[in-house]
């Protein structure tokens, strides 16, 4: 037997093995697929680049993670290698509840399986704007829980947040801090205007912020020097009479902004021409609900930003809040809290209600 005739019966050999060996591969061994996610937030349409997720399959337990990419239609999670064969697969983002596939896969292809997650955090919008103009925006950073929510300073801020109640602080450049409480819900939108009072120069001493929630729908701010009554009156500041006089004709406070529309808000600035006592209050004057339901606060800034802030007591079922007297002296502003709820009668005969119920602003 030569050389070559030994060679060619040894590749014979080796092929005969290696044919041996393929025909029992399927009794033994099989062949993987591959898996590609396509998530879809159908509620938000939020940007999920970027969001870790993970994949098990619920038949071994066995868990795959990945990152989600944007890609030109969507988001894409390349899961990668698989069993083939008919199997589900569990599917989970941090904030979605988990989503499930069930798929088909063929040995050594690519399936690719689009899933719907759903949220369990609810998104808030917020506007921050001057408190003492109409629609005029704020460039702010916005905290929660005492971490900054956007990296450069917007006026409009969008950000996801777990069902329940948040406390909101917005900062900007020249403006005192703001704070307000909101309620998120799961997998609802909801939109909160944040005024924010400038820093008080020139002759600025004080600065009242009323806002309230849904309903009612209109609240009215009144800032009236104490035992002055009837109407008109210099001494009342509220929608009907936007500016305050004293009895030399000076201006001691101006209703900056009246509004008169749910979640809306109301500013009364305060100048040093002010002396004595004042009384601040509340008026409910349309809309369904009552002030305790309303979800009221007023902020009450003087210099340097030191701020009082006042919550409608959550019973009161009446038309006023009377919620602080106010003592002006040159170079002194104090508060006495009351956080009274009172009946409210018509101005002509003497009371602290700024006009009849059947009446109009």
């Amino acid at each position: 037997m030569t050389r070559n005739d030994g060679k060619a019966r040894a590749l014979l050999v080796l092929l005969i093995l290696l044919g041996l060996g393929l025909l029992g591969i399927p009794f033994f061994l099989t062949p993987p697929a591959f898996l590609e996610i396509v998530p879809r937030d159908p509620v938000f349409a939020a940007d999920l680049a970027g969001k870790p997720l993970r994949v098990t399959e619920e038949a071994t337990g066995s868990s795959l993670s990945t990152t989600v990419e944007k890609t030109a239609g969507g988001f894409l999670a390349r899961v990668g290698r698989i069993t083939s064969g008919a199997g589900s697969f569990s599917i989970e983002i941090p904030g979605y509840r988990p989503a499930t596939a069930t798929i088909e896969a063929q040995p050594l292809h690519t399936v690719r399986a689009a899933v719907d997650l759903v949220p369990g955090f609810g998104r808030l919008e917020v506007s921050v704007v001057r408190a003492t103009e109409i629609d005029q925006p704020v460039a702010a950073t916005l905290k929660t829980g005492g971490s900054a929510v956007n990296a450069a300073p917007k006026s409009v801020i969008v950000v996801e947040l777990p069902p329940g109640r948040h406390r909101l602080m917005a900062e900007a450049a020249g403006y005192c801090t703001g704070e307000r409480d909101v309620q998120v819900q799961a997998r609802q939108v909801t939109r909160l205007t944040l005024p924010l009072s400038p820093d008080l120069t020139g002759n600025e001493i004080a600065r009242f912020i009323l806002d309230w929630g849904e309903d009612p729908r209109d609240l009215d701010a009144h800032f009236r020097k104490a035992d002055t009554f009837g109407y008109p009156n210099p001494a009342h500041v509220f929608f009907r009479n936007k500016e305050g006089y004293d009895g030399a004709n000076q201006l001691f406070a101006s209703l900056d902004v009246d509004q008169r529309h749910s979640e809306g808000f109301e500013t009364v600035t305060v100048y040093d021409a002010a002396r004595g006592d004042y009384d601040y209050y509340v008026h409910r004057y349309a809309g369904s609900g009552t002030l305790g339901s309303s979800g009221a606060t007023v902020e009450a800034f003087t210099r340097g930003c030191r701020v009082r802030r006042f919550t409608v007591p959550p019973g009161c079922d009446q038309d006023i809040w009377a919620v602080t007297r106010v003592s002006v002296q040159p170079g002194r502003v104090d508060f006495h809290e009351q956080q009274r709820c009172e009946p409210g009668v018509p101005l002509e005969v003497g009371g602290k209600a700024p006009i009849h119920a059947d009446e109009g602003d």
